[in-house]
């Protein structure tokens, strides 16, 4: 991720962030499919209980790794923070800078990395058009020495 956050985020304005989550959970239970929901706070001692109880379900289940989860899915949580030098109405009066094209070409910088495909697949056909026109990097459209002079802050001179 870092490579191509460097090769292609010319503005280098992606950041990761670190997610902190509570120590104290609420969970929602109901003991039968007609009862009341019941709600009730888990400690960190009771959080590590209910993740040994699914694990032993999981081992339970898979006849301890004989059996494989064919449909199964994992989901992950990858943050990242998008900033911008000032704030989005100065970015916008004083840079004339359109922050959606931004924060787009770095949605689409994750997305090409985490779905290991190129930026053509992943953006609408009818979307293409303007996509590329702001973020020509992702789509092979910009020349290195092009790269260099818009990290420069220059604009594309030509003879």
């Amino acid at each position: 991720m870092d490579k191509k956050l460097e090769a292609l985020d010319i503005d280098g304005s992606l950041r990761p962030t670190i997610v902190d989550i509570s120590r104290v959970w609420k969970r929602k239970s109901q003991k039968a499919l007609l009862a009341k929901p019941v709600e009730e706070t888990l400690s960190q001692y009771h959080q590590d209980q209910e993740r040994n109880k699914a694990y032993d379900l999981i081992d339970a289940l898979s006849r301890s790794g004989c059996l494989s989860f064919d449909h199964a899915s994992l989901h992950l949580v990858l943050a990242s923070t998008h900033c911008f030098d000032k704030t989005l109405m100065n970015t916008v009066v004083q840079d004339n800078i359109n922050p959606i094209e931004k924060v787009e070409r770095s949605t689409l910088i994750v997305a090409t990395t985490i779905h290991d495909k190129p930026a053509v697949e992943l953006v609408k056909p009818e979307q293409l058009k303007r996509v590329s026109t702001y973020s020509p990097l992702l789509f092979g459209g910009a020349e290195e020495a092009e790269v260099d002079l818009i990290r420069a802050g220059k604009e594309k001179m030509t003879v």
